[in-house]
């Protein structure tokens, strides 16, 4: 989106802000300030003096951590989704002053996994609200699979439980573990994998399991609103944090070819009615162009 400001003609500078940075935002001398949820705990404290020097202050409220205590400070706010936008409503930011902008999708580019039907990809980071050892449950009592786990396990308390679960007899061999990837080595995974998981029981929009559609993969993910959102019909939904109902729809999709079939065909026409990149793009910089003719 940075990217997208600068091909329009928009000057943009990028800062790290630090905690302890007290002084940072007070030598911004800009029209609009764009302050994405992840700067949310250092930011929210200096919006206020930065409103009152002239500044249009945009919230991009890409998570649920940190999305309110922005929205309240903000003149605008972004979200990806219908369902953080409804969440941000229901607190009490008005309607007026959300926009959504749903990420792009990425090319649609199937699978390449038809001779190999037991490998289940997920995506997600290591953590309780992503699920990961809901999923490492399961996998436990489906031994007809393998899974390839891509993400980081930042949280050491929760990969430790995460790594004790796969040290367990029925896992063995059956699990890999790949950290944070991104570019081609991601890409690879996604081709080789034959059904995608993603076992969270909290998302704002879910750009692996977007990822996951546009690769033609059958899909089991929990039945979630920002996951409802995304996946239409083109997905198994579970009850989350449930490890038996996550085992039978994995058992489901991996041993029933023509169920597979159907949730790859629903996935690409479901990816195919996201919007696409260059179109996201540009809806990003109509609302930061506006917020700018607001402020001059």
């Amino acid at each position: 989106m940075l990217a997208a400001l600068h091909r329009h003609g928009l000057r943009t500078r990028t800062v790290v802000l630090r905690p302890r940075s007290a002084t940072a935002l007070r030598l911004e001398d800009a029209r609009v300030a764009l302050v994405d949820t992840v700067a949310a705990t250092a930011a929210a404290p200096r919006l206020p003096a930065l409103r009152a020097r002239g500044t249009r202050v945009v919230a991009l409220a890409l998570m649920s951590a940190g999305a309110l205590v922005l929205a309240r400070r903000a003149d605008r706010v972004i979200v990806p989704s219908a369902v953080l936008r409804d969440e941000l409503m229901a607190s009490g930011v008005a309607a007026a002053k959300i926009s959504v902008v749903a990420p792009g999708r990425d090319a649609i580019a199937p699978s390449d996994a038809d001779g190999d039907t037991r490998r289940v990809l997920c995506v997600a980071n290591w953590s309780t609200a992503k699920g990961i050892h809901t999923l490492v449950s399961a996998m436990a009592t489906v031994p007809e699979a393998r899974l390839d786990l891509v993400g980081d396990a930042s949280d050491r308390g929760y990969a430790a439980r995460v790594r004790r679960m796969l040290a367990r007899p029925a896992l063995a061999g059956r699990v890999r573990r790949y950290g944070s990837l991104g570019g081609a080595a991601l890409e690879k995974r996604y081709r080789r994998a034959s059904v995608f998981a993603l076992p969270s029981a909290r998302e704002s929009y879910g750009m692996a399991l977007a990822a996951a559609l546009a690769h033609g993969l059958p899909c089991v993910a929990c039945d979630i609103p920002a996951t409802r959102e995304i996946v239409g019909d083109a997905a198994l939904l579970v009850p989350p944090g449930r490890s038996r109902p996550l085992a039978d729809a994995l058992r489901s999709v991996l041993t029933d070819e023509d169920l597979r079939a159907r949730l790859r065909s629903r996935a690409l026409r479901r990816a195919r009615s996201f919007p696409t990149w260059q179109e996201s793009e540009e809806a990003f910089v109509r609302v930061v162009r506006s917020e700018l003719a607001i402020g001059l």
